[in-house]
């Protein structure tokens, strides 16, 4: 009898375990979705912008669109080999106080040169397709979207923006 209950619960303990993960399994390929469709909103959101901003004809768009997502893809891939590096040299080094800091120094100016060789050859690339002011335009736009954002949080936030950091004042 004490086996029967024993084998009972056994049983029922591990289908339950793979109820468990065929509902977490679910709830993953939910998030997954609506991540994608989040990005896809992103995206689309971010074509007008650009569109709009660097005054883009439809035959433009056609042609531009296409070089700047090869260029975000070669961005991405270069992001991902410098975290794939950084992340080598965290698990060679257990304790923080061996980890190779001039190494990693060293990855990171590689990357950022990477990226550098990457931004100018895509600008280049645009002068088949835009005009010299877009391409200015296109230049300054990340540092304008940027500085955009920025004056919204603050218009949103304006008590974060009015926060005085003078150290010499006393604290309540």
């Amino acid at each position: 009898m004490k086996i029967v209950i024993l084998t009972t619960i056994f049983l029922s303990s591990i289908f339950a375990q793979g109820q468990i993960d065929r509902v977490s399994r679910d709830k993953l390929e939910i998030r997954k979705q609506r991540m994608e469709q989040l990005n896809s909103q992103r995206q689309s959101t971010m074509i007008g912008v650009q569109t709009t901003y660097l005054n883009l004809s439809t035959e433009q768009a056609e042609k531009f669109f296409p070089m700047q997502n090869e260029y975000k893809n070669e961005v991405k891939e270069t992001q991902k080999k410098y975290r794939n590096k950084i992340s080598s040299l965290r698990k060679k080094a257990k304790n923080v106080n061996n980890f190779d800091v001039d190494t990693a120094i060293k990855f990171q100016k590689e990357m950022k040169d990477r990226l550098a060789v990457l931004e100018a050859n895509f600008l280049k690339k645009t002068s088949t397709v835009l005009s010299n002011e877009q391409r200015a335009k296109l230049v300054f736009q990340e540092e304008k979207l940027k500085s955009e954002m920025q004056k919204r949080f603050d218009d949103r936030n304006p008590e974060m923006s009015k926060i005085d950091f003078d150290r010499n004042k006393k604290r309540k």
